[in-house]
């Protein structure tokens, strides 16, 4: 007899012995309980019941143990039952679910997914790709788990089914578009701190000081009714200093804007100066408490400032952004500032087991000469010394020329590997006339030194990877070497520095002023005056500009194919092959200017694998923020970039590009 009706036929047969009992317990209670009240009246009645409840639990347990039996006997018939039951269920679910084949082609689906789509007929064969956005592979490994459609979003989980044919994959989704809605009303919420400074008031006021209460007082109402229109909190903490308390929806608000606020302030004027008042603002909109908040904005505003003010530094999820920054930097530095820098300066030397000066990459004279300067400080702390640098480079070769006759510069001057092996615990790296990493001599050599100092007037362009232990970055300054100059007239007693010293230091004023013709404020002269005093002698500065016919030849290949671009900006370029030099480019540029009617200048030309740019301007134009579209930097007059696999006719087009969203 088959297995099935064997117990079946067992089942049956407890069955049915089971009643007999279920009888036969029945009728003898009923007898027992008949002679009970015979005997003992009707206070029997109370024991009987007793009894009674006793025999119905046992029929009640005996029913169970039967029903369960059945169960456990009967799951082939059953599990027909339930997987329609299951089938129906995902059927019916609100939400879509469907099953794919290897080619992420949909096989079957549910109701949710058709009514999801109802504009198709029939969902067969369709790729989900062209359904959802996403592909299977991207929803296996997690990097696309929610699926758009029709307004909705849904969490996507996969799973794999294998059979003996095919593998196949089952997508369940669930959907939270709500969730996402309040994750998005939430973050639209969190709170944002922006810190804000009048940054040229005081500067601006300092020869007429009665016009400063009615100037601040303008800067103020147009602050107070901006901040209002956006229903935020806008406190001043201190004399030209403003906290703006917001939400992040605002700052998404004000970024859609560009900060148009910058052009209201920069709209006021006061007085009969021609320099118009300007405000710098240091924005946070990260997730974290108001402690990190507050530490981010005012990092910020520093990093505002440092990259010549009149401009908002926003930091989010998305890194840090730049808007503004269209005015140039007024001068601000005080005698006390340059002592406080060299004091920090000094204290690092003296406790460092020896220093390494570099700049940039492929050094001008003001990278060599601000190098020398801080050379200078150090051997006086009584500090070993080196300058790393490229000594096949012949842009500097005058000025190691010039210190040739100094004693105390004999072997001071190594390649970037010599410095590299000079590296000890406790060795201090300082950076001049460069901020950005990616453009120092030497990348390794700023990332293993144990101490950091940047010195720098180019405006920096981001954070670093780690904060340095003294960083001054003054975009308001025409060079590095007149930073520097300041700080050793701070710092030094009066013979220490030698008068080829103060010359190469002149050297480096002279180059990026253009001959105090550009870029030059009163303490750019004093800083001259002092290396005048010094020993410097302006002939023979002027002789290290003096160039070889070739170079000349090199600059007037740049003249020759130069265009005219947007009426105001010259694009030059010189071919590989005619002799041209990143000092031509940077010369035909310095000339390019010259020619009326125009705003800035641009030169091109191949440098090995690579295309570099040099981008000088006339003062009302800004090329640092066109150099930075193009991955580049500089100063608000004269910048550049160098971008690797490209050709020029596509980078003159990305220039372009980055001219017209500029102007």
């Amino acid at each position: 007899m088959p297995k099935s009706n064997k117990q079946n036929n067992d089942l049956r047969g407890l069955r049915k012995g089971t009643a007999a009992g279920i009888v036969a317990a029945g009728v003898l209670c009923l007898a027992v309980l008949s002679v009970g009240v015979a005997r003992f009246g009707l206070g029997a009645l109370r024991w009987g019941a007793v009894c009674l409840a006793a025999f119905l639990l046992s029929v009640f347990l005996l029913w169970l143990l039967l029903e369960r039996h059945g169960r456990l006997s009967g799951d082939e018939k059953l599990a027909p039952v339930m997987g329609r039951i299951m089938f129906d269920a995902v059927v019916k679910m609100p939400t879509p679910v469907f099953i794919c084949d290897s080619d992420e082609r949909i096989l079957w689906y549910n109701n949710a997914t058709e009514a999801l789509h109802s504009s198709r007929n029939k969902l067969y064969g369709e790729s989900v790709k062209e359904l959802f956005g996403v592909t299977l592979e991207e929803i296996r490994q997690g990097e696309a788990t929610r699926l758009f459609c029709e307004g909705r979003i849904f969490q996507a989980s996969y799973s794999h089914i294998r059979t003996e044919e095919a593998d196949f994959a089952l997508i369940l989704t669930s959907e939270i578009t709500e969730t996402e809605a309040l994750r998005s009303e939430m973050a639209d919420r969190e709170p944002a701190v922006c810190y804000i400074l009048i940054d040229n008031l005081a500067e601006m006021m300092q020869y007429d000081s009665e016009l400063y209460r009615p100037a601040a007082a303008r800067v103020d109402e147009v602050l107070r009714t901006w901040a209002d229109h956006y229903n935020g909190i806008l406190k001043e903490y201190e004399r030209d200093r403003y906290l703006f308390l917001t939400e992040a929806r605002v700052v998404d608000a004000l970024v859609a804007s560009k900060f148009d606020i910058l052009d209201r302030v920069r709209a006021v004027k006061v007085g009969e100066s021609s320099l118009p008042l300007t405000v710098s603002m240091g924005v946070c909109a990260v997730p974290g408490d108001f402690e990190d908040k507050e530490r981010a904005a005012h990092a910020a505003l520093e990093l505002a400032l440092q990259r010549g003010g009149d401009q908002a530094v926003v930091k989010r999820g998305e890194g840090t952004e730049f808007y503004g920054g269209i005015t140039r930097s007024v001068q601000k530095r005080t005698n006390v500032q340059a002592r406080v820098i060299s004091n920090e300066l000094i204290a690092l030397m003296r406790s460092a087991s020896n220093v390494v000066v570099m700049g940039h990459r492929r050094a001008d004279f003001d990278a060599y000469g601000s190098a020398v300067g801080i050379a200078r400080l150090a051997m006086y702390c009584g500090a070993r010394v080196n300058i790393a640098v490229d000594l096949a480079n012949r842009d500097i070769l005058g000025q190691r020329r010039m210190l040739e006759g100094e004693e105390d510069f004999i072997g001071v001057t190594v390649s970037p590997e010599e410095a590299l092996d000079r590296l000890e615990i406790g060795t201090l790296v300082v950076m001049t006339d460069v901020s950005n990493m990616a453009n120092v001599e030497s990348l390794e050599l700023a990332r293993r030194a144990e101490k950091l100092a940047v010195i720098d007037h180019h405006r920096k362009t981001a954070e670093f990877e780690r904060e340095p232990d003294v960083e001054y970055i003054d975009p308001s300054s025409s060079s590095a070497c007149e930073l520097i100059a300041e700080m050793l007239e701070q710092a030094l007693p009066r013979d220490e520095l030698s008068a080829a010293e103060a010359g190469v230091m002149l050297a480096g004023i002279t180059l990026d002023t253009m001959q105090f013709s550009k870029n030059t404020g009163t303490r750019t002269f004093s800083a001259a005056m002092y290396l005048r005093e010094r020993g410097a002698d302006p002939a023979l500065v002027r002789n290290l500009f003096k160039e070889s016919f070739e170079e000349y030849s090199g600059e007037a290949q740049f003249r020759r194919n130069a265009e005219i671009y947007r009426g105001c900006c010259a694009i030059a370029v010189a071919e590989a092959g005619e002799g041209a030099s990143p000092v031509a480019a940077a010369k035909a540029a310095n000339n390019l200017i010259m020619v009326d009617g125009m705003r800035a200048a641009f030169t091109l030309m191949e440098l090995g694998d690579s295309v570099k740019i040099s981008a000088r301007s006339a003062g009302d134009l800004n090329v640092q923020l066109i150099m930075e579209e193009l991955g580049g930097g500089g100063s608000f007059t004269g910048a550049a970039a160098v971008r690797q696999g490209t050709t020029i006719p596509a980078l003159i087009d990305e220039l372009k590009a980055a001219i017209d969203k500029y102007l």
